[in-house]
């Protein structure tokens, strides 16, 4: 039986996914390199990737605006890879949540080359949730339409130039922090789900 999941991203362009390879390299594709698609599992998960990356924990949220989707992807083909399993992998649970992206690249070389189409990892950016890495191009079609073709991705707008969540800044793992799952599961072998923070009104 498929799986289908709901992910989000946010995206600065009119559609989520990546039809060719991009110029800029990410956590798990070199520059130029291969298609790769990036996806958070939580709601909350692409506010604190931006917040991560482009605002800082010294920064002002509210300068950032989010272009949100929502996606159906099925998880045919899609390997799970938490902490646990990184030693079948050559990876250190450290390196799969690190700010260097040289493991977890030549990771997705590996993964790739045994014919996964994509692994959910823990997020780095928001601990106690995942992300999906989807390797290939997609193309959007219509949220409720049903795929015709493995690229076909369904998708729905849900904000342009909205503000993040006033709450998400105070879960946000920023670089160079540490990683409070990764920690967890070093001192208790398991990973605790994101207790949502509670609603913030700017």
């Amino acid at each position: 039986m498929k799986v289908e999941v709901t992910a989000y991203r946010h995206a600065a362009y009119d559609t989520p996914w990546w039809a060719a390879p991009s110029s800029r390299a990410g956590r798990f594709h070199r520059a130029s390199d291969a298609t790769v698609q990036y996806l958070a599992l939580h709601p909350l998960g692409p506010a604190a990737e931006v917040l991560r990356h482009n605002v800082g924990p010294e920064g002002n949220p509210d300068d950032v605006r989010l272009n949100l989707w929502a996606v159906r992807v099925e998880l045919d083909g899609v390997l799970t890879i938490g902490f646990d399993r990184c030693p079948e992998y050559a990876i250190t649970p450290d390196e799969l949540v690190g700010d260097d992206y040289g493991p977890t690249q030549r990771l997705a070389d590996t993964l790739r080359n045994r014919g996964a189409g994509g692994v959910r990892v823990p997020s780095a950016a928001l601990p106690g949730t995942d992300n999906l890495v989807l390797f290939g191009p997609r193309l959007l079609i219509p949220y409720m339409a049903e795929p015709t073709d493995d690229i076909d991705a369904p998708s729905g707008h849900l904000t342009d130039r909205g503000r993040p969540p006033g709450e998400v800044a105070s879960v946000v793992r920023w670089f160079g922090h540490r990683h409070q799952g990764l920690e967890q599961w070093r001192s208790e072998g398991r990973v605790e789900a994101l207790e949502d923070p509670r609603p913030t009104r700017w």
